[in-house]
């Protein structure tokens, strides 16, 4: 699926990545963990085509994509709705990119997540939470087979987020897309990922790989067993030192 060569970026004379090398398997979930200003989003700029890398290469399907725009869907932090089009609109847009719009599916889409009551509303008129799911949803309705989302539940309480991990993991393990997820969150990481890359600090390098144990599918009292929390010590320890 995605697969990252030895990729290294510079801005002036701040190297940020330095030869990163990692792997997405398809329909496999992966999160990337790290300090703040460690180049995650750099990272995603690169992937996405919006920044060439100074080194490296970077292959979707066994395609060279560096620097080529339009072959991952991408949900930012915020969720950047459109305010002048409704909440169907807003699902639609990436396909409409592309020359082509499923209804049908993004209506089912919609009722699954429990927003059938609003796809005729307008962005101002939903919660937090809402917004969040109605733009990864318009992220899973777009045709690329890979997703890029950037902290999307950053913004969250602590009871919103936890209620949309779940439902995050309950559709993804419907549809099965490639996820690569950038989180902060050690505890959101372990409970979401098969895989966890953890970066050390500029310039970034990939400091360690975890396979996440868990079997599917998890619920939150996975988060309060003492193998969570065994996993969450090792993380922080790898990530401190």
């Amino acid at each position: 699926m995605l697969e990252l060569r030895h990729v290294s970026k510079s801005f002036g004379q701040k190297q940020v990545l330095q030869k990163i090398s990692l792997h997405v398997a398809n329909g496999e979930f992966v999160s990337v963990i790290g300090p703040s200003g460690s180049g995650k989003s750099t990272m995603f700029s690169l992937i996405g085509g919006l920044l060439e890398p100074d080194a490296g290469e970077i292959y979707l399907s066994g395609e060279n994509i560096t620097n080529k725009r339009g072959f991952i869907s991408y949900m930012p932090q915020q969720a950047s709705l459109f305010p002048w089009r409704t909440i169907m609109e807003n699902v639609l847009v990436g396909q409409e990119l592309q020359g082509k719009k499923d209804y049908e599916r993004a209506k089912t889409m919609l009722e699954r997540a429990g927003l059938g009551d609003v796809i005729h509303a307008y962005p101002h008129e939903l919660s937090g939470g809402m917004k969040q799911r109605v733009a990864f949803i318009r992220a899973l309705l777009s045709p690329q087979s890979l997703m890029l989302l950037d902290e999307p539940f950053s913004a969250l309480d602590e009871f919103t987020r936890t209620d949309m991990q779940k439902w995050l993991l309950s559709i993804w393990e419907d549809d099965e897309q490639s996820i690569l997820f950038i989180t902060h969150n050690i505890d959101e990481a372990l409970f979401l990922s098969d895989k966890i890359i953890i970066l050390s600090v500029n310039p970034a390098e990939i400091k360690e790989v975890i396979e996440v144990p868990f079997k599917r599918p998890r619920d939150e009292e996975l988060l309060l067993s003492e193998e969570f929390l065994q996993w969450k010590r090792r993380i922080m320890e790898v990530i401190q030192f």
